[in-house]
This record gives structure tokens, C-alpha cells and sequence, in this order.
């Protein structure tokens, strides 16, 4: 048997083209002393692909380059293991290389659930990066109150969907920004959210004032551009800004393109915060997971999956994330146990 990896080709520079990865096969590595080496069973895709394959460092979580593997969250079995914390078989999650098999150090990963407890697709929708973006943000960086007027945008979205579950299992007023029926219809009828803007058809300054006539609260941002303006020109006294994603930006390869903020100076009137993070909360990252892990098993979290079957579909999977196909969490199904 082969080993496969996705290997970056060249950077991205423009609009995202899947040619920018190409299919290279190698052997099954072995492990090394004090490593264990996994069987890739589900990997995530996410938006931050997309921006680390700018190969811009300063964009960039790990630094790699052309020649190496894209990486990511994933779920994967211990085929060998020389490391006495693991066994073969063991199951585990944590970041590793756009590969069928990799070697991993033990340090960076941790036990997954049994799938009888929890599919493993579920599982990277709410107990990875993905869930920990949303509830650290939501609690450790917004500092979220039951009294709050909260708006959520990309609330459709894997990150965006949690965040508004967990502001409304807080008691807020939660609404949510989408595009088309079917999403918005997604945020009202299924995450039973207070109210739901489709970006596709309406102002979006004057829905944000229509639904938040006394001002927001809290914003969660994951799409960046002119929504942050349209919330700055209707901040409450001390609202706090989000900002974890900005996925309307991330295709933009020319920085002179990137959407500027025009409406800064409103911060200071409303004596505000804007704030952004990235999904590592240190010491704190137990609190986090404590709070996603009780409000699953309260069933007061749900969460879409798009699943792509197939390694060899990865690539071309990602432009799902760009025009907004993607319905739920996108994961990519690359063994079966």
C-alpha cells in the first residue's frame, strides 16, 4: 500500500485553483522513537486553508512551504506506535499533513470519542478547532452575557452556527446573518435562532438597525468586509467585536484590494472593543472544551456536516468553501475503520 499527500505545488495568488496542490505517493512512513504513526480516517477543511496556502508567513499557523504537505485537524487509528501513551489502535484527533498516513508526536493530539458516543464527523464539527473558535470566542474573548443583544455573521457556517447556539444556550437574543432562504431558514427553524438576515437580499445596515434598534451587544465576525461597517454604525455603549474569520477576504490575493474599514472611529463613541483571536486558548482550552462537551450532551448544539468521500477529492473540494455550498461543516472522508 501507498502513502499519498496532498503537496503544495506553488502559492495561491489569485482566485483559489486546485492545481495549486498536486498528488504525490510515497511509502508508509515507520515510526521513530517516542512518535506514533496514524491512518488518516477524516480530515477537516477549512477557510484557513485557504490563507495558509498564500504561503505568507505571517498568515500561517505552522510555517511550510512549496514541497510540503497542507495540513489540518483530523481523526485518524495508531497503526504503529513507539511511544509508551499509545497502542495500536488507539484513536485519536489533533493536526497533522494532508496524508493517508503521517507520523505524529503524541504531545500533539489527543483521545478522540468512540463513534458509538459521537460520529467522527460530528466530532470535528464540535470538539475540534472549530468548536473551540466558537465557544473560547464567544465566552473568553467576547465575554458573553446573558443580557445581550448578539449578532452572528456566516451564522450558517460550521464555526458561525456554533457560536450562535452557544450565545442563545447563554439566554441571549441571538441573530444571524446567512445567504439565501435555505440558510436563513437553517438559523430559524433548526438553531432556532431570534432572527435571521439574508445578506443576498437585503440592506444589510438597515436589517442590522431593523433587528437591533437599541444597538448590538456582541458581534461575532467570520466574513469580515462590510459587515463590520454596517455594525459599527450600530454598536450598543461597550459592544465587543469578534473578529474569527474573514472569509469574504481570504480570495483577495492583492492587500490593496482587501476591504477597508471605513467606520473605525465609531469605537471610540461607543467606547467598543474590536478583537481578534485564533483558536488556542492555552491553559484555558479545558474550559472551553468542558463547555462544548456539556452543552452537546444537553443537546443544545447542532451540528451540519458536508462530507466529501474520497482523498483524491480534497482539492477541488475546497472552492465549496468559497461560494458557499458547502451545507455544514466540511470534512473529507479518506479511510474507513
Amino acid at each position: 500500500m501507498k502513502n499519498e499527500s496532498w503537496i503544495v505545488d506553488r502559492a495561491s495568488t489569485g482566485t483559489y485553483d486546485p492545481s495549486c496542490f498536486r498528488l504525490f505517493e510515497g511509502p508508509i512512513p515507520a515510526a521513530p522513537d517516542g512518535k506514533i504513526v496514524v491512518r488518516t480516517l477524516l480530515m477537516s477543511l477549512d477557510p484557513t486553508n485557504l490563507n495558509w496556502l498564500k504561503l505568507d508567513p505571517q498568515l500561517q499557523a505552522i510555517p511550510f512551504g512549496v514541497g510540503d504537505p497542507m495540513f489540518g485537524v483530523s481523526i485518524g487509528v495508531v497503526i504503529e506506535s513507539r511511544a509508551p501513551s499509545h497502542a495500536v489502535g488507539d484513536v485519536v484527533t489533533g493536526m497533522w499533513g494532508w496524508r493517508r498516513f503521517d507520523v505524529v508526536d503524541p504531545l500533539f493530539v489527543r483521545p478522540a470519542k468512540s463513534a458509538t458516543e459521537m460520529s467522527f464527523e460530528q466530532q470535528l464539527a464540535i470538539f475540534s478547532h472549530v468548536g473551540r473558535a466558537a465557544a473560547g470566542g464567544m465566552t473568553l474573548i467576547g465575554e458573553v452575557k446573558p443580557t445581550d443583544a448578539v449578532l452572528v455573521s456566516g451564522a450558517a457556517g460550521a464555526t458561525g452556527s456554533l457560536a450562535a447556539q452557544i450565545a442563545k444556550a447563554q439566554g441571549c437574543r441571538v441573530v444571524g446573518i446567512a445567504g439565501g432562504p435555505d440558510k436563513c431558514e437553517f438559523l430559524l427553524e433548526e438553531l432556532k435562532l431570534d432572527g435571521a438576515i439574508d445578506y443576498k437580499k437585503e440592506d444589510l445596515r438597515e436589517a442590522i438597525h431593523r433587528h437591533f434598534p437599541d444597538g448590538i451587544d456582541l458581534f461575532f465576525d467570520n466574513v469580515g468586509g462590510e459587515g463590520i461597517d454596517a455594525v459599527l454604525t450600530n454598536m450598543a455603549v461597550g459592544c465587543r467585536i469578534v473578529v474569527c474569520g474573514a472569509m469574504s477576504q481570504y480570495d483577495i490575493s492583492e492587500k490593496s484590494n482587501l476591504y477597508g474599514v471605513k467606520n473605525l472611529p465609531m469605537l471610540i463613541f461607543r467606547s467598543a472593543r474590536l478583537q481578534g483571536f485564533v483558536a488556542d486558548f492555552g491553559p484555558r482550552n479545558q474550559i472551553v472544551d468542558e463547555l462544548l462537551d456539556d452543552l452537546a450532551q444537553r443537546g443544545q448544539l447542532v451540528a451540519r456536516t458536508h462530507v466529501i468521500d474520497g482523498f483524491e477529492k480534497i482539492p477541488d473540494a475546497l472552492t465549496l468553501l468559497l461560494n458557499g455550498k458547502n451545507q455544514g461543516k466540511l470534512v473529507a472522508q479518506v479511510s474507513f475503520d
